[in-house]
């Protein structure tokens, strides 16, 4: 008993002196922070669990300022420098890595154009670049086209009944057969069966999968363990997941092999050998979800922001209708010269950004300089959006829904650090696809309001408040009463206008 007594203590002792040494003589001890965020990494994680993570750091920056230490080796930053300085290009310089306790195991094993080390990373995005070039997407305004007028008939369908529905599940469904087509081909027919393809189904648990994977891995190889208490039935189902995507390439192969999309490049680099048939995969699930799931996000946040906001709503009408007399006027050329639509969006992302949280990076082994701060080596740091994009530091009247400031040139928010918005990262891991989702929310956006009214219903007040984060937005129903505009709309209710 006296020597487990003994060994006891001697832990007791060393766990103390751990937390006294990282909350005093830690190298990142003089940054500013919650102290058992200092003292152990268990503070991180309860509100990573907790679904919250990006909304408490944001407090953590008000409280503390532009640097804040959110566990005992991460600093998380707000200063819109730091978007160069820490995810940008470092010529001559070591990169700073993506932290690879972001990396599952399956990660790991097939690289994607996400999670690759450098090199590989650079020759996928070669590889893909061209399928998102402005020339290319050009070439695909009848796809997109299609896919947006056949949702406006379902919603006139809809609007007919003057039911409230659910415009989060509307948004999912266009941009899934948007991107299966542009992808594989083929729809999903979401917007034919008016239902959720299993693929959609998923695609929402493999998010949440993926958080919890990557908040638990820090601390042991918790996916072995999850794997072996996982019900048959699910493990079964991510088995016919991954074999579905398989099906879809080889679908896609058979088709129409000289058809120009984005699978076309990953498929000739498979045949020449420089990518394996697991990695194509892996990257064609990958681009399903970042081309539906984010976009469907931002544009249920977009419609959001204007009903709750009816002085900007009625702006952005009068400048779609008065802009086209037809609805068939509506294309990639003409949108472009819109101003509002495209400030009215900058803002929605502001507020509403679908990568809500942040994606570390490392410092290299010898250490490196951030907004004037020399940082050990090995430091994981990052820049949560949600934080970013409300700092006060970058933004004035942060909280406010004003898509004004993305236009004035002169006025109160001319001094805004507009450079701070980045939803789509920033640097050589930015977002490959941004054009394709730039183009797609302008036009679903515009042939929406072009033909109808939207009224949120009042329960939906607090939509994005009661919201939880796991990586992406974990979206609750957006009820919304939509009207065809020859009907005489009811008067908007004032919200939340500012």
């Amino acid at each position: 008993i006296g020597r487990e007594l003994t060994v006891s203590f001697q832990l007791v002792c060393y766990l103390i002196g751990v937390v006294i040494y990282r909350i005093y003589f830690h190298p990142l001890s003089h940054y500013p922070g919650p102290k058992i965020a200092a003292a152990t990494r268990l503070w991180w994680t309860w509100h990573q669990l907790r679904g919250k993570f990006p909304l408490t750091v944001h407090e953590l920056h008000l409280k503390y300022g532009e640097i804040v230490r959110i566990a005992p080796t991460e600093l998380s930053f707000t200063g819109a420098d730091a978007w160069k300085e820490i995810y940008g290009f470092r010529s001559g310089l070591p990169e700073n890595r993506k932290d690879p306790a972001e990396n599952t195991d399956a990660d790991k094993m097939h690289p994607t154009i996400i999670n690759a080390d450098r090199k590989t990373h650079g020759e996928l995005r070669k590889l893909l670049s061209n399928a998102f070039a402005d020339k290319v997407l050009k070439g695909q305004e009848h796809v997109l086209l299609h896919y947006i007028d056949l949702l406006v008939s379902r919603l006139h369908e809809v609007a007919e009944g003057k039911e409230p529905v659910d415009i989060v599940k509307w948004f999912n469904y266009v941009t899934f057969d948007i991107i299966g087509h542009l992808a594989f081909y083929e729809p999903f027919d979401c917007l034919k069966n008016t239902e959720y393809h299993p693929w959609m189904s998923m695609i929402f648990n493999a998010i949440m999968y993926v958080h919890y994977i990557r908040t638990f891995q820090r601390y042991i190889d918790v996916r072995s363990i999850i794997l072996a208490i996982m019900p048959k039935r699910i493990v079964e189902r991510r088995k016919w997941h991954i074999g579905l995507v398989g099906e879809k390439v080889k679908r896609r192969k058979r088709q129409n092999p000289d058809y120009i999309d984005f699978m076309s490049h990953l498929i000739q680099a498979e045949e020449k050998g420089k990518l394996t048939h697991p990695d194509l995969v892996a990257n064609a699930n990958l681009m399903v979800i970042a081309g539906s799931e984010t976009t469907a996000t931002i544009l249920s946040g977009t419609i959001y922001y204007l009903c709750t906001h009816p002085r900007v709503m009625n702006k952005l009408l009068e400048e779609v209708r008065t802009s086209f007399s037809a609805s068939e006027e509506i294309n990639i050329a003409r949108i472009s010269k819109l101003k509002y639509i495209n400030a009215v969006i900058d803002e929605s992302f502001r507020l509403y950004p679908p990568a809500a949280g942040s994606h570390p990076r490392i410092t290299p082994p010898e250490g490196a300089r951030i907004m004037g701060q020399w940082l050990p080596g090995n430091t994981s740091m990052g820049m949560a959006q949600y934080a970013v994009f409300r700092s006060p530091a970058n933004f004035k009247d942060p909280e406010l829904y004003l898509p004004e400031r993305w236009l004035d040139t002169a006025g109160p928010y001319v001094h805004d650090r507009r450079e701070a918005l980045q939803p789509f990262s920033f640097g050589p891991r930015n977002c490959i696809g941004r054009n394709l989702a730039n183009i797609e929310l302008r036009l679903i956006l515009a042939k929406m309001l072009w033909h109808f009214d939207i009224e949120m219903m009042p329960e939906c007040l607090n939509w994005p408040r009661d919201q939880y984060i796991y990586t992406s937005w974990e979206k609750i129903p957006l009820k919304v009463r939509i009207l065809a505009r020859q009907q005489p709309a009811q008067p908007h209710e004032k919200l939340l206008d500012n």
